[in-house]
C-alpha cells in the first residue's frame, strides 16, 4: 500500500498577526499573496506592507510615521509572518542584499 501524506490542519487555519502598539493586524499569508511578495524588490517596503495588511491598515500604519529602524523591523516581521521563516533568516538575507548594494564595483 502507498504512503499517505497529510497537510497538517494547523497550517491551513488562522493567519499570523502582528501587534503594533495597542492594535493587532492580521497578515495575509496566502500563497497567492506570498508569490506577489517574492516579485517585489526588497527596497519597496511600502508595497510589501500594502500586500500584507491591505490598503486601509497600511494607511493607518504609515500615518504612525514610526522611526525608520522600526519600519524596517516591521517589514522583516511581516515577511517572516507571511513565509513562515524565522526573523533571523529574513534579517540575514536583508543584510546580505544591503551589503551587495553598497559594495563598490
Amino acid at each position: 500500500m502507498a504512503k499517505l501524506y497529510t497537510l497538517d490542519e494547523k497550517l491551513l487555519i488562522g493567519t499570523p498577526e502582528i501587534r503594533i502598539g495597542d492594535k493587532v493586524y492580521p497578515v495575509d499569508d496566502r500563497t497567492s499573496t506570498v508569490k506577489k511578495l517574492m516579485n517585489i524588490k526588497s527596497e519597496d517596503s511600502d508595497a510589501i506592507l500594502k500586500l500584507a495588511f491591505g490598503e486601509k491598515a497600511f494607511k493607518e500604519i504609515a500615518a504612525m510615521d514610526v522611526p525608520f529602524a522600526a519600519h524596517l523591523a516591521l517589514v522583516e516581521i511581516v515577511v517572516a509572518a507571511m513565509t513562515g521563516e524565522e526573523e533571523a533568516e529574513i534579517d540575514a538575507r536583508f543584510q546580505e542584499a544591503v551589503q551587495k548594494a553598497v559594495k563598490p564595483k
